[in-house]
């Protein structure tokens, strides 16, 4: 995996409203500049410099005084910027409301995520913040959300960097035969998985939710097949990737598909939302990639004979009569 999937450079020129803070003489100060640094993508649905300009993202920074971010006890209770500043974009150009200034010798810790209707709370009330997200239930509705975080920085010419990592799993499907026959597959889907969760800037990992209510369609084109025993056939679609909640699998999280199977023209089995549980399988991890690889049954009955012979039956004798020369 790779660590920096996306990058916003940013030069920031930041100082506190603290009245007990020293301030840079006016005339050194700098306006905040935000440049952009993006590692290319193939994919719409993840998230690359366009689809982080069309969202924007939300931004958080607070100092610290003399503490670094590992500091016991560190509380982050004085913001130098508004609380959850909106930054967008505007042709090359990140814009916001406001400008602000670094304070002249103090730590400043920045946290940031793409602006998405699905984080419903932020929270700095112990430790470092954490953000609840909900997975959209629509497919299409699912974003690759991505989160950064730059810690203990100082008033520094050069820009500042925000590293944007993916913060969900990527979840996608390939599918093999158990022979040669034509699987066409009707339907893959997602379920008993938990829907939402709080992602922790400490750790960088999620605390998924108890509830495994969560039930996702995996969109799959409408002539999928397979035809093969040897080389599996990604379903993947540009615009249906799952972007789902990491966490560990439960006893409720499973797979279900549908598929027929075909002898040329002639479909010769059925199968109807067969499941396959994935308690056993690994846990979904931020930031990574999770690739299932069905191997469909051939329930098809196979047309064999068994012959069978039977009595002689007294009725069925037919008298022929021969002169013998």
């Amino acid at each position: 995996m790779k660590k920096i999937l996306l990058a916003v450079t940013a030069a920031l020129a930041i100082t506190g409203c603290s009245q007990n803070e020293e301030f840079e003489s006016t005339g050194l100060k700098s306006e905040i500049v935000f440049n952009t640094i993006v590692s290319k993508t193939t994919r719409a649905a993840v998230t690359d410099i366009t689809g982080l300009r069309s969202s924007g993202f939300t931004v958080y920074a607070y100092n610290t005084g003399a503490n670094i971010i590992s500091s016991e006890g560190l509380e982050l209770t004085n913001s130098i910027i508004p609380e959850g500043l909106a930054v967008t974009s505007s042709g090359e150009n990140w814009i916001f409301t406001g400008t602000y200034y670094w304070p002249l010798n103090d730590y400043v810790q920045f946290f940031a995520y793409a602006t998405d209707d699905a984080v419903t709370e932020y929270s700095v009330s112990a430790g470092l913040p954490t953000l609840k997200y909900t997975i959209a239930s629509d497919v299409k509705s699912q974003k690759d959300f991505v989160v950064a975080q730059a810690n203990d920085k100082k008033k520094m010419a050069e820009a500042l960097q925000l590293t944007f990592t993916h913060a969900l799993t990527q979840v996608n499907f390939s599918v093999i035969g158990a022979d040669n026959s034509t699987y066409k597959i009707s339907s893959v889907s997602i379920e008993g998985v938990a829907e939402s969760g709080v992602y922790s800037f400490k750790t960088g990992k999620w605390t998924a939710g108890s509830e495994t209510t969560g039930k996702y369609a995996y969109t799959i084109a409408s002539n999928a097949s397979v035809s093969s025993s040897t080389t599996a056939v990604q379903l993947d679609q540009q615009n249906g990737i799952l972007m789902l909640m990491p966490q560990a699998m439960t006893d409720a999280a499973q797979i279900k598909i549908s598929y027929s199977v075909y002898n040329g023209e002639t479909e010769i089995s059925k199968s109807e939302n067969t499941v396959i549980p994935l308690k056993e399988t690994a846990a979904w991890e931020a930031g990574k990639k999770v690739r299932y690889t069905l191997k469909l049954a051939n329930n098809a009955a196979t047309m064999t004979f068994a012959p069978e012979v039977g009595p002689w039956a007294n009725d069925d004798d037919t008298p022929v009569n021969k002169d013998v020369e």
